[in-house]
This record gives C-alpha cells, structure tokens and sequence, in this order.
C-alpha cells in the first residue's frame, strides 16, 4: 500500500507559470497487485472566487509578473484563450481500483470544500471514469478486433506467399528457366509493387507535383505534431504562450496547409481526364466509370484505417491518457463509419466524424464528382466549361466571404487553448472548415491553371528565366504575406473587423492556390532549371506516390506516439523537432507498408474488375490511363508527352 500513496504528488507545484498537470508515477500505481490492485486516475479541480472580487478587471497584452498576486494570476487567465488556465489543476492519483471514479470526485470534493470554502475559493471537481486506469487492456476483445487482424493478417500472409513466389520465380529466371508469374502473386507480390513504387523516369514534368506533395506532407506532419505536443502533460506552458507574441507565425496559420493537395488533385484531373474524354464515342457513362474507379480505389486503404482505428489500435498500448483518446476514436468510427463510405463525414458534427482525415477523403471525392463532370462539359463545349470553372471559382471566394460576414466569424481557424484542448470548441472549424463549398478555392485553380497551359503550350509561349525566378519571388513573397496575415487575428485584445476577416476568409484558400498556379505556368512553359531537381529526383517521387496513405495514417500514428505519454515535458523546439521527426519516420515507414500490402494490390484488383479483357488489350487506357488515381497522385507515372494519343 504504501507505493500506492508514495506514487502520485501531494501538493502542487509550478501553477503560476502553467504546469498544466502534476503526474506523479503511473508505473509505480499501477504496478501494484497486492493487497489491492492499483489505479490510476487524473481528477480536475478547477478554481473560483465566491467573492465580488474581479481578478480579471486589470488585465493587459502582457504576461503577468513574477511579483503578481498569486490569485490574480490563477484566476487572471480565466478567460485568456491564448494562455493556459492557471485555474484548472490536474493532478494523477493512485487509489484501489475497487474504487469509481464517482467515488474520487464525492471524496475530493468534501476534502476541497473543507479546506476552499472558508477563505471563499470555489474549488470543482470533476473525475472521468475515462481517465481512470489500470494495467489491464480494458477495451473488450469483441467479433470485429478478431475479424479485423483475422483479415489484415490473411492479407500479410497473401503478400509473403506471393513475395517468396515471385523471388522463386526470379530464381528460376537467373538459371536460364523461364517461369510465367501467376497474375494473383504478381498482383499481390511486394517486389512487384516495391518496383512500381521506386519507378523513376527523370523526363516526366508532373514528377514535379510528387515533389511538391512530399514538402507539403512534412508541413502537415510538423503541424499535427505541434497540436498533439501541446495537449500533453506540460511543466511550463509559458513557453508556450510566447508562441502568441513572438511567433512563429506559421504555427497559428498553417490550418489551410491542405489545400495544396486540392489544388494538385484539380490539375491532375485536368491532364488526365482531357484525353479520355476526347476519345470518340465518349459518352456520360465514362463519367460514371471514371467516379466509379476513383471512387474504388480510394475505398481499400481507407477501410482498413478505419477498421484497425476502431477494433485493434485501442489494444496496442496504455497510459493514463490512451484510453481517453483513443476510445473515442475507436467509437466514433464504429458508430459513424457509414458516413466515410458515403463521403459525407464532413457534413456531420466534427465530433462524431470517424478518423480526423476523414473530411479530406470527402472533399476529395466531392470534387471527383464536381470535376469530372466540368471537365466532361469543358470537352464538349469548351467555352461553357471554362465558363462553369470561373463561375464555381468565384462561388468558392463568395461564399466564405458571405458566410463569415453573416455570421461574424473570425476567417481563419485561430489555433487557441481551446481549440487545441478540443476543435469542436471553435466555431470556425466546425461550420467553415470541412465542407468541400469553403475549400474549392484550390482544385478549380487548379482545373483552370491546366486550361491556362495549354492554351500557353499551343501558342508557345514562354517567359525569360528572369520573369520565372523574380515573378516567383514576388508572389511567393506576397502569398506568404497574406498567409501570415491571419497570425494577429489570434491577439485577443485586438478589435474584431467583420470586412477584415471576411475578406480574408475568401482569400485565405487563394495563397497556395496562386504558388501554385504561378509554379504550374513557369514549369510547363519554361521550365526552372536546376531547381527542379529539388522536387524531382529518386527520392521525393517514390515519397510522393505515398501521400494518400501517409496521410491516412499520420493521426492515428501521432496520436499512438503522444496518447503514451507518462510524465510532463518542458517544451522546446529542440523537443518539438525531435518528435517530428521520429513521428514523420514512423509515418511514412505505416504509410509503406499500408501501400505495398493494400494500396498497389487494391488498385491492381480494381481495374481489373472494372476494365477485365478490355484493359488486357490496350493497357488500361479504356477508361483511365495506367495508374491515374489523383488521391495518392499516381498519375504522375503517365509521361506528359504521350497525354495526347492516351
């Protein structure tokens, strides 16, 4: 027994400069069996004045001193969404685990009371049955945990055979013999789709795009990062709220960092859809076969994510804070996951919405709808669809502008303590965030920038290198700008301007979208040289051809990575960076492997489902070209250069 009492804090300590919990030792609690069995729960306490005193009445731009009143401090950051709450205390626990939690919060509240009330401080408590645990996997062992890692397991076993028979194969091959590869092991063997994805051809001008996703997905890696590490357990979050004075602003303006992948998905549509659909005969029931291919092959890898969210990740690790962040998780992708399969989880309430990317799979196939069908009406009346693209363009500026000057909202998603601690807490993020309507900014820029280049190309035209590199300086310097404009929005003294941020609501989604369309133009016309070799060599294609699935599995890898966590950490770039890091590595090592075991095959299986003799004769060019799929940007294997007899 005595562990259980030596293994949590008794009296508090760092409250002042933000020490959001004392966590004592999880370990030590919940190593004890004997006599009781230890548990180990984090309750929260938080602070109020019963008096008339305003604590909050003097309060300025500036952090508090050091030689402030203790509870001017406490309870000076009540209302402070840029800044710890010195008035809510979290601290870990060790009690029998024969105890409730209901039975913690009755105890502490009457041991609070007794000590609070007489100098007339409101202490609450609250204990969640969530946040109470033991070293027991208490999440159940039902039917689908078993179905689940009964079929990625028959999966795993499929791939070996079919990667031990393809090395016989070549074996055989070496000895003079020639073997035939059965078409179920060259569908499903890992050299096989090992060597389609390290494929390199250095001439192709959309490797380009694989580069660019790939600088992209380590923005977003670092930007999940950053949100995950400042919900931990921290011991001095005024380091922290520096972020808010001192920058870097990226961080408080990253929220629409997506968006370059929206923009490469409407290109790419563009190239790959303009051939097809110039082919003679072509009919809406291509349309219909384009979304119905599109639509498949997203579907695999993103099952599989869903259904080891919800059945097998909860059993794959502990901590005190694993069970109140990944069972919800879990729950939400078995009693949601419809809305995933449908593409409409990002028209549901943003807490019940089954995987945090979920939102992104729906716009992307919102907009396959959207965009094949403009593009099938650019094919056959041109001058309409270039119409109907500028028409959906400005629709997408409009209606951000007007939704957020109706309603008063800020026009950008602010990356305060609240919406960190929990995002359907911000009004932005909930209403103006997901749906495809607020981001298509991006993907008609990029259907109109593949209309602006051909046009270029057939009148061949092409810029002086000194326009591409100072044209390239001037608006990247000027989107930057603009991007780092919505980063004083998070002052909280700041007067708020309803034209300020509805204008940049409607222009927030144009950044990116003007890079890009600009770096798209310059490299299709002109070219940049040696420059190009950055996002165009052996390393960021393969990289690239992995974004759909890292992108799939980069939360649930982060949040396995932060839901462990045991202790509180000193914040530091040093320690941020480190974390990214080995997150990223992480990532892209589960984003491999969901490639090389589900991805290729599924995709392989798929078009021969769909194309059957008819892709056998003529490669697949029936309805789409080779590998063409705009969700994981496969399509940059196509060479330009032949997109016109395809």
């Amino acid at each position: 027994m005595y562990a259980v009492s030596e293994s949590w804090s008794r009296y508090p300590n760092g409250i002042i400069v933000g020490t959001s919990h004392q966590m004592g030792v999880y370990e030590e609690c919940v190593k004890v069996h004997q006599p009781v069995r230890g548990q180990y729960c984090i309750p929260s306490v938080k602070i109020g004045s019963t008096a008339s005193v305003d604590f909050t009445a003097e309060k300025t731009d500036q952090l508090y001193r050091n030689d402030d009143n203790a509870w001017q401090v406490i309870l000076g950051f009540v209302d402070r969404d840029n800044g710890h709450r010195r008035n809510v205390m979290k601290f870990g626990i060790c009690i029998p685990d024969s105890c409730t939690a209901a039975d913690l919060q009755v105890t502490l509240q009457k041991e609070f009371d007794v000590h609070f009330l007489p100098h007339r401080i409101n202490a609450h408590v609250q204990v969640e049955s969530i946040l109470c645990s033991t070293d027991k996997d208490a999440y159940p062992y039902d039917t689908g945990y078993y179905l689940t890692s009964s079929l990625v397991g028959f999966l795993v076993l499929i791939c070996c055979v079919s990667t031990a028979y393809h090395i016989i194969v070549i074996m055989r091959n070496d000895n003079g013999k020639k073997c035939k590869m059965p078409e179920i092991f060259n569908t499903f063997s890992l050299i096989r789709n090992g060597r389609d994805l390290i494929k390199y051809n250095r001439n192709n001008d959309l490797n380009i795009f694989n580069g660019l996703k790939v600088f992209t997905m380590i923005l977003v890696l670092f930007g999940h990062k950053f949100l995950y590490f400042v919900i931990n357990p921290i011991t001095y979050t005024t380091q922290l709220e520096k972020l808010y004075q001192d920058g870097p602003d990226f961080l408080l303006t990253s929220m629409n960092l997506i968006d370059p992948f929206f923009y490469i998905a409407g290109y790419l549509m563009y190239i790959m859809l303009i051939p097809q659909f110039n082919q003679p005969g072509t009919s809406w029931y291509k349309i219909l076969m384009v979304i119905a291919y599109k639509y498949l092959k997203v579907l695999p890898s993103y099952v599989i994510v869903m259904l080891m969210t919800a059945f097998v990740i909860p059993h794959l690790g502990n901590g005190p804070f694993w069970a109140s962040r990944i069972w919800p998780e879990a729950d939400k992708c078995k009693n949601y996951w419809w809305a995933n399969i449908l593409a409409v989880s990002n028209f549901i309430p943003v807490e019940n919405q089954c995987l945090i990317a979920g939102w992104y799979v729906s716009c992307l196939l919102q907009f396959l709808v959207i965009g094949t069908i403009v593009v099938y009406v650019y094919v056959k009346r041109r001058k309409v669809g270039i119409y109907l693209i500028v028409i959906l363009l400005c629709a997408s500026l409009a209606i951000s502008f007007v939704t957020t000057y109706i309603n008063q909202a800020y026009g950008i998603v602010r990356v305060m303590y609240s919406f960190l601690e929990n995002p359907s807490n911000s009004t932005e993020f909930r209403n103006y965030y997901r749906p495809f309507y607020y981001r298509g900014t991006p993907f008609f820029t990029g259907l109109l920038a593949g209309i602006v280049v051909d046009e270029l190309k057939k009148r061949e035209i092409k810029f002086s290198t000194s326009v591409v590199y100072i044209g390239t300086l001037i608006v990247t310097s000027v989107c930057i700008w603009a991007q780092l404009y919505g980063a004083r929005f998070h002052d909280v003294f700041r007067p708020y301007d309803v034209l300020e941020q509805s204008f940049y609501a409607a222009f927030s989604h144009c950044t990116w979208a003007v890079i890009l369309f600009w770096l798209t133009v310059c490299h299709f016309t002109t070219g940049f040289g040696a420059i190009e070799k950055l996002f165009n060599n052996r390393l960021t294609v393969p990289l690239g051809r992995l974004s759909y699935t890292v992108y799939l599995v980069n939360i649930p890898v982060m949040m396995m990575i932060e839901s462990k966590q045991r202790t509180s950490v000193t914040p530091s770039s040093y320690l941020l960076i480190d974390g990214w890091i080995i997150g990223a590595f992480r990532t892209y090592v589960m984003g491999t492997m969901l490639y090389l075991l589900i991805e290729a095959p599924s995709g392989l299986l798929i078009k021969k489902l769909l194309f059957g003799k008819k892709h056998e004769h003529d490669g697949g060019n029936a309805v789409m070209p080779n590998r063409t799929d705009f969700a994981n940007n496969a399509a940059a294997e196509t060479e330009q250069k032949n997109t016109s007899r395809l």
